[in-house]
């Protein structure tokens, strides 16, 4: 849940998240039926004249995920205006951080899309049929989506379909390269800007004991491969998942059981070894952040449907707790931990269910059930649903 107060001169409305939708769509009813009309044009009604459905579309509609917004385009033509309007756009993704789901796809398979809230969270097409060919998709952040054809990269929002393509990069990236999409939507970044930061084995090292780097910036629309190559001290830095990003940095996990570590300002990279506990899988992981610091959160069964969430953090990654939880599906063979993780509740993925839990008291929150495409996926993506917009 999230508790959000705000303040409107003397008038302050605190409203639940799961329950904002309900409460605009009933204040639009009562107000429209006490008949209370305006004599001043939209978007210039004076603070005295301002109905309750005004204030909320002021200061509540870019809390809510893109899917409720586009429902309440129908409210009346002041409020579609303004739903259509960049300035919301840029609002809405600036103030909506939730989670609303996950991106899934299994190779060579269309992607399909696992929402938390049927009703309040979604895309159109879950395939992302509107590119124009099909596509692996490679990284998710902030609403947007890095995608990859046959030869070209896209960005694109699948929230309301606006797609662009990236000019080839000057680097042979294959199936083997690590892509972060790196976008933070602030008031610093109106232009809503972005960066693909990548990873790229050597050709030659079949053991992607080597990469360099390459960076493309959707300000300049170029890309630039960095002088620096990393020579692994092991021989397997192959990449798992779809990395993580954040304060500037990139992360990747590898099969070796380390993280490389990418400063995209000062273009330094590190590798990081994990404090990886027997016979726990660094695959069945993900980076994330807790307090603002980098960790990674694990997974590691003990026995029947009794498991351990591994939560490593510090300079050097290293155990900082344990979680015991129990799961329902005994008989499933393979748990994993998803992304997204947002600082309160870890997202685990069986069979046939998500399962929600505490991170605190490891108390089961919620489940989900899940259909066979997207448990068998492969690669599985947190998605924000945002209206930003490519510009």
């Amino acid at each position: 849940m999230i508790l959000y107060a705000i303040n409107f001169s003397n008038f302050c409305v605190f409203v639940r998240y799961i329950s904002l939708e309900r409460i605009i769509s009933t204040t639009w009813v009562l107000t429209t039926k006490m008949g209370n009309k305006r004599d001043s044009p939209p978007f210039l009604t004076s603070r005295e004249k301002m109905e309750l459905k005004d204030i909320m579309k002021d200061n509540l509609l870019h809390f809510l995920p893109a899917k409720s917004l586009l429902k309440f385009m129908s409210v009346s033509k002041d409020w579609n205006q303004w739903i259509k309007s960049p300035l919301l756009a840029f609002q809405q993704s600036i103030h909506f951080k939730k989670l609303s789901g996950f991106f899934a796809q299994k190779q060579h398979i269309d992607p399909t899309f696992i929402t938390l809230d049927s009703s309040s969270s979604g895309v159109p097409m879950p395939s992302l049929a509107f590119l124009p060919e099909p596509v692996d998709i490679l990284s998710s952040c902030s609403g947007l989506l890095a995608c990859h054809g046959r030869d070209i990269h896209y960005i694109c929002n699948p929230a309301n379909k606006e797609w662009t393509t990236l000019p080839p990069p000057l680097l042979y990236h294959g199936a083997a390269a690590g892509t972060i999409l790196a976008f933070e939507p602030s008031a610093r970044n109106i232009e809503q800007s972005y960066h693909l930061i990548c990873a790229v084995p050597i050709l030659g090292c079949g053991d992607c004991s080597e990469l360099r780097f390459e960076l493309y910036n959707s300000s300049s629309g170029l890309w630039r491969v960095l002088e620096t190559t990393l020579v692994g001290m092991v021989e397997d830095l192959s990449m798992i998942g779809s990395g993580f990003y954040m304060k500037g940095v990139a992360y990747w996990l590898t099969n070796a059981g380390m993280v490389i570590a990418f400063d995209v300002e000062r273009e330094l990279h590190e590798v990081i070894p994990i404090d990886m506990p027997p016979p726990q899988r660094i695959s069945e992981g993900v980076l994330t952040q807790i307090g603002g610091e980098l960790c990674y959160i694990g997974l590691r069964h003990l026995s029947g449907d009794r498991h351990e969430i591994t939560i490593h953090g510090g300079m050097e990654l290293s155990l900082q707790r344990l979680v015991e939880i129990s799961i329902g599906e005994v008989s499933c063979r393979r748990f994993r931990v998803l992304p997204g993780f947002d600082g309160e509740t870890v997202m685990i993925l069986g069979e046939d269910w998500i399962y929600s839990y505490g991170i605190g008291d490891g108390v089961l929150e919620g489940k989900i059930r899940v259909g066979y495409e997207s448990v068998s996926a492969d690669k599985h993506l947190a998605y924000v649903n945002s209206l930003v917009e490519l510009v």
